[in-house]
């Protein structure tokens, strides 16, 4: 049965249907029903923006029902049931939900497998992108792709959109020749269809929720590696996308064989990394496919890449062979994805083989738990169930021991194959061998706001005591607080919640080391200044023997060592004592900070001979940099560098590379990601820096150039800065760039008291296009932010975007503007 009036519908809108008389599909639909099976068909049309398709949903009845309800947010064209008449249906384009009657169904019964074909339109959206050429982009073919977590698949296709519900997928799509399909699944078709398309498909011989369901479409180049036992590994970029893809695809290939003795055989047929123009999020971890950001995603000698593409390759066991029961459960592969992503960069974090845990890693945030039922889906993705999580699932592994510990998880994986896990189930395989008492704990922890602290006080014939604050019960394995003797004996007390130690005057003669395993964050330290100076001192290595003691620990706590110093103002070595310093230590942002804090110490010396004998020793090892992957640990920059060795002249053949905007110029991303850590004038940044974000042919070279003015820009008050941003605003489109462009823009525009007017105005153009939706919700948080003290002007600014294409996170903003403060 078709309902009346189904071939004059809008596309544009999708209105209620309804048939006959008495009840409707809606009133009488369940979900009584397992889907076994989607295939999609369709082709894209670029001209109305709009996905043509038809999906084929298998699913067997697990209850009587006279009728189903699916998720959909697409324009429903024609519902048909295999076997039968055309069915009654009904669309709730509010509630986002098809229904259909099973009425005319040949049966209706439990047990009973039926087929429903959907012929439908997907408009584009938060979860399917058309990217066509964009200004500011040298990389110039479009790409197509979905993006569906956690509810965002009936955005483009009709779907039972709950976790649980796992089924087999195939996508097939008509596409311009020149184009190619990468999905889910292993490639079953790729015919010719027509002088200028092919028609390409995919499928999956194993089942998936419908999150992870996706495809891309772009004019790809493949980059092809292996693992030790011969697994495909794959880097899809678009047609001349500058980036280390080779190197990516050995990266990945190595991680697997990493992960492969701790969680288990990688579970698909192959991995493949697909780089996207315009991705909304940093990565997805859709089955066999992880989709990331073009502009931070191709270079493993980068920690931010290396340690994105770990994460969503880890979730290929935690997230999809193993999905999560409930949106309330992402903690566990979110904890998991973050712990085995820091795990298979060892290499560059614990060189010593100490043993490092990585809680260093993990920061949790005061009143954000891992777990927070009040929030709504999309809402719940805070830093709880991600490094918060992390941390929980590091203090369970400390108790347990690595051995144990992996023995755990590789049996959750077995157990829930190809299936889900909640958090009692997850929480519940780690019992046996935790006891109730940590058990218990873990579980309390879960839902912890209160981040733990130590509290110091004062003793008599004693350092001090120490005391660990956690009202809320967060921490489940002992805090470990040790100290060194001049003959490298060591002692150590294990601090739990509310208990006391008296640390010993003489624990701190040599190294006081705080957490040596790295089971835990940096936690807050509160007491009087004098005792909170005294503990910092104690942990920075400044003596002889300390420094032996030092040259033993792991990476981890070497860092900590070594920030402990820098904050002391110590001069822990000499001149001489540099580079043996740095050569000695295990992990690669050690070694950055070590050439941070012989900075500090040569611009505190006096003579002017120890000046001369710092800036001889320092100036060839800075010119050279430490290892790429250190940076991250002095994303805050190289300090006192600058001073010691003038950037001006240490890096004077490559300035006049970037001053020609690197157009033609090979410059590796990694090398100028470290000249962006040091800091020029005003003037020179923007003939620098500032040729770069407007000139260069990589789209990753100017956001790294964008992102270090953007660190400059709040102490700007230069009127040329605000002509170089509002000029580069109205030449670009790009998403990635537009998040830090827009930010320091509105710094430069605020402390010049100039281009307020062209600024709200720019945004109010960048809004209006639908290519930029993924910085639409910060566009209009720094309009609304920096119109803060002109309300009239705040009120036409959002109201001037009530026909824009907004995001759906922007769309909210506009309607409480309040939410950005």
């Amino acid at each position: 049965m078709r309902p009346f009036g189904l071939a004059f519908l809008s596309t544009l809108t999708i209105p209620l249907l309804t048939t006959g008389c008495g009840s409707s599909p809606l009133e009488e639909a369940t979900r009584d029903y397992d889907v076994t099976r989607y295939e999609l068909e369709g082709a894209f049309d670029w001209s109305t923006r709009k996905l043509d398709a038809t999906v084929a949903v298998t699913l067997t009845l697990t209850e009587d029902a006279p009728a189903i309800t699916l998720d959909s947010r697409v324009a429903v064209k024609a519902v048909r049931i295999v076997g039968a008449e055309d069915p009654e249906y009904e669309v709730d384009p509010e509630a986002g939900v098809l229904a259909v009657s099973l009425e005319d169904a040949p049966s209706a019964a439990r047990g009973q497998t039926l087929v429903i074909e959907i012929d439908y339109q997907a408009s584009t959206s938060d979860n399917l992108y058309a990217v066509q050429k964009r200004l500011g982009d040298p990389v110039l073919p479009r790409a197509l792709y979905t993006d569906s977590e956690p509810l965002g698949a009936s955005s483009w296709m009709p779907c039972n959109d709950a976790p649980t519900d796992r089924a087999l997928f195939s996508v097939s799509l008509k596409i311009p020749a020149a184009e190619q399909l990468i999905a889910n699944g292993r490639l079953v078709l790729d015919i010719v269809d027509g002088p200028d398309a092919h028609v390409v498909k995919y499928e999956t011989a194993w089942t998936l929720p419908t999150y992870q369901m996706a495809f891309a479409v772009s004019q790809f180049e493949v980059t092809k590696a292996q693992t030790k036992t011969g697994l495909p590994v794959e880097v899809w970029s678009r047609l001349g996308l500058p980036g280390s893809h080779a190197e990516m695809a050995k990266a990945l290939a190595g991680m697997i064989d990493h992960l492969t003795p701790l969680v288990g055989a990688y579970p698909f047929e192959r991995y493949a990394l697909v780089l996207l123009p315009a991705f909304p999020v940093g990565g997805m971890e859709n089955a066999s496919i992880s989709f990331q950001r073009e502009t931070s995603s191709t270079e493993p000698g980068i920690h931010g890449d290396y340690y994105l593409a770990a994460h969503e390759l880890a979730h290929q066991w935690f997230g999809d062979l193993v999905t999560v029961e409930a949106w309330d459960d992402i903690w566990i592969k979110e904890g998991m994805a973050n712990l085995l992503e820091y795990e298979v960069g060892r290499v560059f974090t614990d060189a010593s083989g100490q043993g490092t845990l990585h809680g260093d890693h993990f920061h949790g945030e005061d009143g954000v738990p891992i777990r927070d039922p009040r929030l709504a889906p999309a809402d719940k993705y805070t830093s709880g169930p991600y490094s918060r999580a992390a941390w929980l699932h590091t203090q369970i592994r400390s108790l347990l021991g690595d051995e144990a510990y992996f023995e755990s998880v590789r049996g959750i994986l077995k157990k829930h194959r190809f299936g889900a896990v909640g958090t009692d189930a997850f929480v519940g395989a780690f019992a046996e061998a935790l006891g109730p008492e940590a058990t218990t704990r873990v579980r309390r922890a879960i839902d912890a706001k209160v981040m733990p602290r130590i509290e110091l006080r004062a003793a008599p014939d004693a350092a001090f005591e120490v005391v660990v604050e956690d009202p809320d019960v967060a921490l489940v394995a002992p805090l470990v607080v040790r100290w060194y003797g001049a003959d490298g004996s060591a002692e150590e007390v294990s601090l739990r919640r509310g208990e006391v130690a008296t640390i010993p005057t003489a624990a701190t003669e040599v190294l006081l080391v705080v957490d040596p395993d790295d089971v835990h964050p940096e936690l807050e330290v509160a007491g009087e200044d004098t005792l909170v100076e005294a503990w910092t001192r104690a942990r920075a290595p400044l003596s002889a023997d300390a420094r032996a003691v030092f040259a033993g620990l792991g990476g981890a706590a070497q860092v900590s060592g070594l920030r402990a110093a820098e904050a002391s103002g110590a001069a822990m070595v000499t001149p001489a004592e540099v580079e043996g310093l740095v050569s000695g230590l295990h992990a690669d942002g050690a070694k950055a900070l070590a050439l941070r804090l012989g900075c500090g110490i040569a611009a505190s010396a006096e003579d002017p001979a120890e000046q001369e004998a710092w800036k001889g020793v320092l100036s060839p090892m800075l010119e050279v940099g430490p290892p790429s992957f250190g940076l991250g640990w002095i994303s805050a920059g190289v300090g006192a560098c600058n001073d010691v060795a003038p950037p001006e002249e240490l890096f004077a053949a490559e300035w006049p590379k970037l001053e020609a905007g690197l157009m033609g110029e090979e410059m590796a991303f990694t090398r100028l990601l470290y000249l962006g850590a040091w800091q020029l004038s005003e003037d020179h940044e923007l003939a620098t820096f500032g040729a770069v974000a407007s000139k260069a042919t990589s789209l990753r070279a100017r956001r790294i150039a964008l992102d270090h003015l953007a660190r400059r820009a709040p102490g700007v008050t230069n009127p040329s800065w605000v002509d170089f941003y509002l000029g580069l605003l109205r030449e670009t489109r790009t998403s990635e760039t537009l998040p830090s462009m827009m930010g320091a823009a509105s710094w430069v525009v605020f402390n010049t008291g100039i281009g307020r007017d062209e600024f709200i105005t720019e945004l109010g153009e960048i809004l209006h296009e639908e290519a930029t939706r993924p910085a639409h919700a910060r566009a209009v948080c720094i309009g609304v932010r920096l119109l803060g003290d002109a309300p009239g002007a705040r009120d036409t600014f959002l109201a001037g975007l009530a026909d824009a294409p907004l995001s759906e996170a922007a769309r909210k903003l506009v309607k409480n503007p309040e939410a950005c403060f």
